[in-house]
């Protein structure tokens, strides 16, 4: 690898840090000569399968160029920060040897929006094609679907990608347009539908034809960020419970607000609220696997 390629290897893992649709241990172990494996931060985080396996992914950002200027967002346009982007190319060849030599298991994949998202979501779903079709790559391929992208863009995404996710962001359209103004509910929910209908769609033709190609077969998910305003747990847990009602959504993650930029639209806080992000996973398991509703949790007289 080259010192450049690995410069924007550096750059855009730690881009992808805040991109919580996966588990990650953190880790940093680096290989050792004649050790087996490679756990090293740059990029490889660590997701968890149904039957309990642990895999190891490689999670990148596309690129952090990005044309919105949302409030919560370490990579919004107005930061003067690093800036690096890879090519289809480099994220293939990344991808396949980083496979060959067992250090990861799959490809979770990210990008800010650049000139426009049908151009951003082309660009993503060319990685995942050119890997499936040029090298006969079947590891796991988790694909950011960007708000905003046509119905055309995001059903190709999904004929080559495992799963796909969007980021919510924002629990309330309201507070949305607040932070990120650049962007809006409609946007972020027509790509989560369109996969939802799709889904039915190709499962309804499975039961007639045998040979039709697999769309999403791991599902969809979607990220809540927790605190960045003021909705409560019982308007968050509301939200995601229709996720999983109406969008047929695998998982919702939830992640504690990280204060990474000086904005006077976020609330002044030192630290990301963990403790309040760990309840809400737990929330989640409750109505995932326990049947839950979400006004058993909380209500109106406890929010």
């Amino acid at each position: 690898m080259t010192d450049k390629l690995l410069d924007k290897l550096n750059t855009l893992s730690a881009a992808a840090k805040y991109d919580v649709s996966c588990s990650s241990s953190g880790s940093s172990r680096a290989n050792s000569n004649g050790g087996l494996g490679n756990a090293a931060k740059a990029g490889i985080c660590h997701s968890f399968t149904e039957d309990g396996r642990c895999i190891s992914l490689l999670k990148i950002l596309m690129t952090n160029h990005c044309i919105y200027d949302c409030a919560y967002c370490i990579n919004r346009r107005s930061n003067d920060v690093k800036r690096a982007a890879f090519t289809v190319e480099e994220i293939v060849d990344i991808t396949i040897n980083f496979y060959r030599r067992n250090y990861i298991e799959g490809l979770f994949l990210s990008s800010g929006v650049m000139r426009n998202p049908d151009y951003t979501m082309e660009r993503i779903t060319r990685v995942a094609k050119e890997l499936r079709l040029t090298h006969r790559y079947n590891g796991y391929i988790h694909l950011k679907a960007i708000p905003g992208a046509s119905r055309e863009m995001v059903h190709e995404a999904g004929l080559y990608a495992d799963r796909l996710s969007v980021n919510i962001e924002i629990p309330s359209e309201q507070n949305l347009k607040i932070l990120a103004p650049d962007k809006s509910y409609t946007s972020v929910f027509t790509p989560m539908n369109q996969v939802c209908e799709q889904l039915a769609e190709y499962g309804e033709d499975r039961k007639h034809r045998i040979k039709i190609p697999r769309f999403v077969p791991a599902g969809q998910s979607a990220r809540i960020i927790v605190g960045d305003r003021a909705e409560t747990d019982l308007q968050i847990l509301q939200l995601a419970s229709g996720f999983y009602n109406e969008q047929n959504l695998k998982r919702v993650y939830y992640f504690g607000f990280v204060p990474v930029n000086n904005d006077s639209r976020l609330p002044a806080i030192q630290k990301p609220p963990l403790v309040r992000e760990n309840r809400l996973c737990q929330a989640d398991w409750l109505m995932r696997f326990y049947q839950f509703r979400f006004d058993e949790i909380v209500n109106n007289d406890h929010p």
